[in-house]
């Protein structure tokens, strides 16, 4: 009896096992026609996050985070100007050489006004950790917004796929699936990753800069990771409309 009740676990055991590496075959290991290029594009579209000084974050389709200043075009006509400002002055200057001018009193004030201490400005005052987090926030928003379109667009284009493939009476395959938009959300996520973690670097910079230990940026990347797994766990069930 003993015999016979071992060979049958053996047997459960082997079938378990079995249907394992089955499963994890179909799912990771053979290889589907994947290739959509409405896909890659929802993948591929760059992220555009604005932090608080104006500046923008933009990571391109290689992965690569970058910051843009949005000031640069100004910048540089600023610089104009003052090259023409300057032409100027020196063909004045020319003009009226050997001329002393006279004194006037707006000269006398601005030499008095120079001996007076200057004030501290306002946007010297230190900042508290709630004051940085805060400033953070509608950054933060920014980028969840924007990952939340992607990936709703992913779903749409994976519903869509499904629904089609079984009105046309064609096999689901799930392997299919579970590679062609587990592999894209992957994707995704890795861009999505490199932008939050770039937003996270400039709070902890603002953070240590204002006497604080970085560390206190940790909530925002307890919240978005706990955020992330949430995303993954749901897109299939969402693709096959059991949610």
């Amino acid at each position: 009896m003993k015999k016979k009740w071992k060979i049958s676990l053996a047997i459960v055991v082997a079938l378990v096992l079995g249907a394992g590496a089955y499963l994890a075959y179909i799912l990771k290991f053979k290889e589907y026609d994947v290739a959509d290029e409405e896909v890659a594009e929802i993948v591929e579209n760059p992220y555009e996050i604005e932090l608080p000084d104006g500046s923008k974050l933009v990571i391109d389709e290689d992965g690569k985070v970058s910051e843009q200043n949005t000031n640069n075009e100004v910048d540089a006509g600023d610089e104009n100007e003052g090259e023409a400002t300057s032409g100027s002055t020196t063909t004045q200057k020319d003009s009226t050489a050997g001329i002393t001018p006279p004194k006037s009193n707006a000269d006398k004030t601005n030499s008095n006004e120079a001996k007076k201490p200057s004030k501290p400005s306002n946007t010297d005052k230190k900042l508290t950790v709630a004051d940085v987090k805060g400033k953070y926030e509608p950054v933060f928003r920014q980028l969840e917004a924007q990952a939340d379109t992607k990936i709703n667009s992913l779903i749409g284009r994976a519903k869509k796929e499904y629904s089609d493939k079984k009105a046309n009476g064609e096999s689901i395959s799930y392997g299919y699936f579970y590679n062609k938009y587990m592999g894209a959300a992957t994707s995704l996520e890795s861009s999505t990753d490199a932008v939050f973690y770039g937003v996270i670097e400039a709070v902890e910079a603002e953070l240590v800069a204002n006497g604080y230990n970085k560390s206190y940026a940790k909530s925002f990347i307890d919240e978005y990771e706990a955020t992330k797994k949430s995303r993954r766990d749901g897109i299939l069930k969402k693709v096959v409309g059991r949610s």
